[in-house]
């Protein structure tokens, strides 16, 4: 039971967190990731909340993963994204209707806090060893039916959205480019250092050795 509820915090906490930096890429002016461009795009075109675009298609993405690797449809994943979309529509609606970067400098300090939160907090969420992101499910099952490397399975999901995201006309810009090359290096930066936190917390509950891999 306690190794669930340090599942379900690590979850919680990660995807609040990088929920924030998906907001603060998408406020900055300056382009946010693929994904978050194509639903702003779409929230443009069609109307309804980025978050709700992000729900709706994180569910389409978890049976295009199912199709892929002709399996079942992870159905959590799609909680995942009903709570991503929650919460980025939560922070668009209450701090970024408070205050907005105005000039090119607090543009950019936005952006790189963002990319900072996004990759934080989705090495977070990593470690709750919960349900994936559906976009991060593209990667996998990419991965899982063609035998992709990972890198390169990130890089197809990746451009098929940006290619969406376009033609959507989605805030894509520099910020875009930079949010795809960085995020990477910095979730892995954080990663290990997640990793070392949760580590001691199940040494302080569980009494498991400090170096243990569980």
């Amino acid at each position: 039971m306690k190794k669930t509820l340090e599942n379900i915090s690590f979850y919680l906490v990660g995807l609040f967190i990088m929920t924030l930096g998906i907001s603060a890429t998408i406020v900055s002016g300056l382009g946010a990731s693929p994904l978050d461009a194509l639903n702003v795009g779409l929230t443009d075109h069609f109307g309804l909340t980025v978050g709700s675009w992000e729900f709706i298609g994180g569910i389409i993405l978890v049976f295009i993963n199912a199709f892929v690797q002709k399996d079942k449809p992870s159905y959590f994943s799609i909680v995942t994204a009903l709570i991503t979309g929650i919460g980025i529509d939560f922070w668009l609606f209450t701090l970024w209707q408070v205050w907005e970067p105005a000039t090119l400098p607090m543009m950019t300090t936005v952006l790189l806090s963002g990319l900072i939160l996004l990759g934080l907090g989705i090495s977070i969420y990593l470690h709750s060893n919960m349900a994936l992101i559906p976009v991060d499910g593209l990667m996998i099952a990419l991965h899982k039916r063609f035998g992709f490397r990972l890198a390169i399975a990130k890089t197809l999901a990746g451009t098929f959205i940006l290619i969406l995201a376009l033609i959507a006309g989605g805030p894509v810009g520099i910020g875009t480019f930079i949010v795809v090359l960085l995020v990477g290096p910095i979730i892995g930066f954080f990663y290990k250092y997640i990793e070392r936190l949760k580590k001691k917390i199940d040494h302080l509950i569980y009494k498991y050795p400090a170096d243990s891999k569980i």
